[in-house]
């Protein structure tokens, strides 16, 4: 019975024990809510400019003119008189070949005409004896006729020997060769001392001659863009439009290395019938190259614009955010809180982009920051200044087939389209 009871008591003290601290605990106060921070974000004003779309295109140089310099003759190399990589003057001597051979077949041509004109003085002289005499009889008509047919024959001759006279005179020119064009000279490809091949067709080469001034660019336009410089061109035309060269639509080119389209070109030239199998057709720019910036064979961007200018509102290209395929920005209100604005858009300029709907000159959006903001919150913007971009930019348009590089041509890695949104 006692062993009871004090078991019994046992039970009773842990249970008080364990009750204990759920009962102290009761009489504790709830802790205060932690408040969140306020955001840092970096805004920037919406911008309103002037602008104007283009089509953008990557097209490759050619020297207006290109001339292949060969031997004309055979004989061993005697002289080259240039430096490579000069700057040449149309009729500059380039390269001597050993004349003394052509010198001396000149001479015996040479000799040989002044031979049968001899020989025609003494036969015009026997003639004109016989002329006399074939009247009295003193000599017969066959040895009249003979003396006839002599003089005929020197004439002939000597028509013969003035054209191998003239020939050797012009194989005699050869061994000098001058440049053909005035332009910039490649290297010499022979060195002195070597026998050179002649020919007009397979005559060793020499060198190159490229006149980059003008400088030329090619590149391909699909059949709708071309329906529309046609229609450009023949605005103010009454009947058929004329060629690109007559109408002058102006153009600009970018280099790789350029950030911008600082030369200026016309249109010049489109081909007279589009290629069936791409449906684009070639299209020609001819840029002035006054300070021979433009080297042939590079890979460039050109530009053509299709619009006037008008005012367009724009916006660093980082302000935008995706949800599924909506664009929107966040929008900074005078109370401080960011709004959410789905926006609509254009063309690109740069690194900024054309927003058709969706927001006004002066609005502040935010550019930095994006990922901590959610739309009602307040944030604590720092005003960031965005610096006005380049006034034509590339207008959302079928694009033509690259163009592929000539054989000749030097290798470069073609420049990657700017990607565009959705």
């Amino acid at each position: 019975m006692v062993f009871a009871w004090q078991r019994m008591r046992h039970v009773l003290a842990v249970a008080l024990l364990a009750m204990l601290p759920v009962g102290l605990g009761c009489n504790r106060a709830a802790p205060a809510a932690v408040e969140q921070p306020v955001p840092k974000v970096t805004v920037t004003e919406v911008v309103s400019q002037e602008t104007v779309d283009a089509d953008e295109y990557t097209g490759q140089t050619e020297a207006s003119e290109i001339v292949e310099v060969r031997a004309r003759v055979f004989g061993y190399l005697k002289s080259i008189d240039f430096k490579d990589g000069d700057f040449v003057k149309e009729g500059q001597t380039l390269f001597t070949i050993e004349p003394d051979e052509y010198e001396a077949i000149h001479q015996q041509s040479v000799s040989r005409v002044d031979l049968h004109k001899a020989n025609l003085a003494m036969a015009k002289a026997k003639h004109a004896r016989n002329e006399q005499l074939v009247k009295t009889g003193a000599v017969s008509r066959e040895e009249y006729e003979e003396t006839l047919t002599a003089v005929k024959s020197e004439e002939a001759a000597i028509e013969a020997a003035n054209a191998d006279a003239n020939r050797t005179a012009v194989d005699l020119k050869y061994t000098v060769l001058k440049a053909p064009i005035s332009g910039r000279i490649d290297r010499a490809f022979v060195s002195i001392g070597n026998l050179l091949t002649g020919g007009t067709a397979s005559g060793t080469l020499l060198t190159k001659i490229v006149n980059e001034k003008p400088m030329y660019v090619y590149f391909d336009v699909d059949e709708r863009s071309l329906l529309r410089y046609m229609r450009q061109r023949g605005a103010n035309r009454d009947s058929a439009p004329g060629s690109l060269r007559e109408e002058g639509l102006p153009c600009y080119l970018q280099l790789a290395d350029e950030q911008d389209f600082s030369h200026e070109g016309k249109l010049d030239f489109a081909s007279s019938e589009i290629n069936t199998s791409t449906g684009t057709a070639r299209i020609r720019a001819v840029f002035p190259n006054e300070d021979f910036g433009l080297a042939s064979g590079l890979f460039v961007r050109v530009k053509i614009p299709v619009s006037k200018p008008y005012a367009a509102l724009l916006i660093p290209e980082r302000a935008l955010a995706t949800d599924q395929n909506i664009k929107f920005v966040y929008v900074v209100g005078a109370d401080g809180a960011a709004t959410r604005r789905t926006v609509g858009l254009g063309g690109q300029r740069g690194e900024m982009r054309i927003v058709t709907d969706g927001l006004e000159a002066g609005d502040r959006i935010i550019v930095k920051g994006l990922q901590r903001v959610k739309p009602g919150q307040k944030v604590e913007a720092e005003l960031e200044q965005v610096q006005a971009t380049e006034a034509m930019t590339r207008k959302t348009a079928p694009q033509a087939a690259p163009m592929r590089p000539r054989p000749s041509a030097p290798t470069m890695s073609q420049p990657r389209p700017a990607r565009q949104e959705r």
